[in-house]
């Protein structure tokens, strides 16, 4: 499952994965950031941080991977370039995200990897919007 919200009048996007995490959940994201963007509530040039906490079940393949990029990619043609910090901690989910990382990076795109929301948010150069509610199980403890 995805949970997604923008922040900073629309210079950030911040999301969660938990539960089952499935290839349809990438692809309603991209299509939920066209909209966003065609509507204005999501700015050119924004960021986005996802972050994984809670992640029960993963249908997620390589194929999948190689297939949510291309449409990642094609759709980065209409509405500009945009930065993608991935806070990972289940090693399914971290073993995927390299995945796409090196095929997005073959397009331009800039994809990290990080283990923690602090370092995340630094290299997009923001503050997190919301630490009471964006935080990971290991913060809280």
């Amino acid at each position: 499952m995805f949970d997604s919200k923008v922040y900073y009048e629309g210079n950030l996007i911040v999301g969660k994965m938990s539960g089952v995490v499935e290839p349809q959940g990438f692809i309603n994201g991209i299509f939920w950031q066209i909209d966003s963007r065609n509507v204005g509530e999501v700015k050119e040039g924004f960021s986005q941080l996802y972050y994984d906490d809670a992640v029960e079940t993963i249908t997620v393949t390589d194929a999948d991977i190689h297939r949510i990029v291309e449409i990642n990619t094609g759709i980065g043609v209409t509405i500009g370039k945009f930065r993608t910090a991935l806070v990972l901690n289940h090693p399914e989910i971290i073993r995927l995200a390299r995945l796409h990382q090196l095929l997005a990076k073959q397009y331009g795109f800039e994809v990290e990897i990080f283990s923690s929301l602090e370092d995340g948010f630094s290299w997009l150069s923001y503050d997190n919007p919301e630490p009471d509610c964006i935080k990971l199980k290991s913060e809280t403890a």
